[in-house]
């Protein structure tokens, strides 16, 4: 039994590439965002806190990094192949453990009292939430996409020696 939800194994693949997209497309829309500034909350996580242009344009730069590995990981699944998946899994609950670790232990009091805000981390926290549930979501359907891939490779006839020597002999009068 699994602590996972049940996801239809054939549209596990299908569902992890959109998914993927939609995270990259995301990062892309947080680049474009920072660059320009644009305090707009999802987007702008920390969007009530005063920032530098400096800052904006670092997160801009690594958001768009962010947005081409999840491309490169919608563009794996695509063909089949999970590993970069993965890295993008483990970087999303590192990304998760970061937001966490700021929203414990940054003194937002200071920003309130300094630039005369009202800061409240209830903002903060559910974006982290949010971020949380899609990264444990990319998981789900890793998960399920590696069990349909395991399936497949159960379900390949073995062939002996002389049937592949066979097949390649077919093969080849085919072309002749």
């Amino acid at each position: 039994m699994s602590i996972f939800p049940k996801v239809n194994i054939k549209n596990s693949h299908k569902l992890l590439s959109w998914s993927l997209l939609a995270g990259g497309i995301y990062f892309f829309l947080i680049c474009v965002a920072h660059l320009f500034g644009l305090k707009i909350p999802i987007l702008f996580i920390y969007f009530n806190v005063p920032s530098y242009i400096y800052q904006d344009m670092i997160i801009s730069f690594l958001a768009f990094g962010f947005g081409m590995f999840f491309y490169a990981g919608y563009s794996s699944v695509k063909r089949n192949e999970l590993i970069t998946t993965k890295y993008i899994i483990i970087a999303g609950f590192g990304a998760v453990i970061g937001l966490m670790n700021i929203n414990f232990f940054t003194d937002f009091n200071y920003f309130e009292a300094e630039f005369k805000l009202k800061i409240s981390l209830v903002n903060f926290w559910s974006e982290t939430i949010f971020v949380f549930l899609y990264v444990l979501w990319l998981q789900i359907l890793y998960i399920s996409a590696l069990n349909s891939n395991k399936k497949k490779e159960s379900n390949k006839e073995v062939k002996s020696l002389f049937d592949v020597a066979n097949d390649e002999q077919k093969k080849f009068r085919k072309y002749r």
